[in-house]
């Protein structure tokens, strides 16, 4: 029963998909391990919406779908870390002054602009895998989008903190070596049934969630809640385009 709670409590905090009544937990203990589960049912889904739309509509507006049901599963829960890091990171102040931007709740030109393009690529990944013709290419490719994007979270855990507190904080302290083994095996099984195409993803992801969190620490000291928000969208998009090439 515990694990179930625990699962139950994974989806109810990352996702808007009914899990039942209460009661969850009211901490993060233990969720971090099934972030490669959540990952995979809300890219399942998004996929499968995807390719439920190219049954109505042209590829382009089948995009655009795909990527509000994205949204919308999620509950845009990791879109603030988009927002909140396109106005920090770049601009040119004193560290200390990078974290205030991040922590204000407005949204800055550099915000909206990272906001815009960071929908835009997902929605246009999607459009061109289901211009592709092929079901099984874009759920594989959905799925292991949102598997691969929160299982670098625990990539993110290993760099320093750029402030105490907060929600990057409580995912460190919620985690326990095994809970980093058992997202690992799920993700590299996944990634092993989708054969060639699950290894070239899994490239993707690393190299693409190591640059920017390495970006991060350079910038900030060490990585926040936003930055995992950031880490998991960007890979997102990432792998979705990593299949479009192939």
């Amino acid at each position: 029963m515990a694990v179930i709670t625990t699962i139950r409590s994974a989806f109810g905090f990352l996702t808007r998909l009914p899990v039942g009544p209460w009661p969850l937990q009211n901490d993060l203990n233990g969720i971090s391990a099934w972030l490669p589960l959540v990952g995979l049912v809300v890219g399942g889904l998004a996929g499968g919406l995807t390719w439920a739309a190219t049954l109505l509509f042209p590829p382009l507006v089948c995009g655009v779908i795909g990527c509000a049901c994205w949204v919308a599963i999620t509950g845009g829960l990791h879109l603030d870390g988009v927002a909140d890091c396109g106005d920090g990171l770049p601009v040119e102040v004193p560290r200390e002054r990078r974290l205030e931007i991040m922590k204000d709740s407005r949204l800055g030109t550099f915000g909206g602009t990272a906001l815009f393009f960071n929908l835009a690529f997902k929605g246009a990944a999607l459009a061109a895998l289901a211009a592709c013709g092929s079901w099984a290419l874009l759920l594989t490719a959905c799925a292991l989008a949102g598997l691969l994007a929160r299982s670098q979270i625990f990539i993110a855990m290993r760099f320093p903190g750029a402030r105490p507190g907060g929600m990057g904080e409580a995912f460190k302290q919620g985690t326990r070596p095994v809970h980093a083994l058992t997202a690992a095996a799920v993700t590299l099984a996944a990634c092993a049934l989708a054969g060639w195409h699950g290894l070239y993803a899994l490239l993707a992801a690393l190299a693409g969630s190591t640059a920017l969190l390495l970006y991060a620490r350079r910038r900030l000291g060490g990585v926040t809640g936003d930055v995992f928000g950031c880490t998991v969208e960007c890979t997102e998009w990432l792998v979705l385009l990593t299949f479009c090439t192939l």
